[in-house]
């Protein structure tokens, strides 16, 4: 087998594995900047994501050509070949690198999952409260009598926060 296709999926994958360690290092910095109320920092992070994001999607069809370099090397179709499978049929220095390469990665992207879904429920809450505050604001209750000339309760006449003399 070539061993310049598995040295560079062994390098697609140690790149991939960076990029993926950076992404969780930005969402950790984002579960920080989301409970201080930071959102010019947000932005800022969300940019280096999607940039980051971006940077993966190239890596990612680099490897993907590489396994189909591989499967068709080994005369197999680029669906059956696993990183165990591969590993098998490698010499035993190459094997401990792509191991290596597969041990780490479904950690990283576990840890990233559970950032995001951190992050997601914080800014879900942020979102909830600006509601509520603003609800709260806008629809502040009309004082005075509440009774009409016939007795009966009149509708209640909303004022607006901005409305009202303090």
């Amino acid at each position: 087998m070539d061993t310049i296709l598995i040295d560079g999926l062994i390098d697609v994958l140690n790149k991939e594995t960076a990029m993926y360690e950076g992404i969780l290092k930005l969402s950790k910095n984002k579960t920080d900047v989301i409970v201080k109320g930071k959102v010019i920092e947000l932005e800022s992070i969300t940019r280096l994501e999607q940039s980051l994001i971006l940077q993966m999607g190239k890596l990612e069809r680099e490897r993907e050509n590489l396994v189909d370099a591989i499967a068709a090397a080994l005369k197999l179709k680029a669906s059956d070949i696993t990183l165990t499978g591969l590993e098998k049929l490698l010499p035993k220095e190459q094997a401990e690198r792509l191991r290596d390469c597969h041990n780490k990665l479904p950690k990283l992207v576990k840890d990233l999952g559970e950032a995001n879904v951190l992050n997601s429920k914080l800014i879900r809450n942020s979102l909830e409260y600006i509601d509520f505050s603003i609800n709260i604001l806008t629809s502040i209750g009309a004082t005075g009598n509440n009774y009409g000339y016939t007795g009966q309760s009149s509708d209640l006449k909303k004022k607006n926060f901005f409305d009202m003399k303090l």
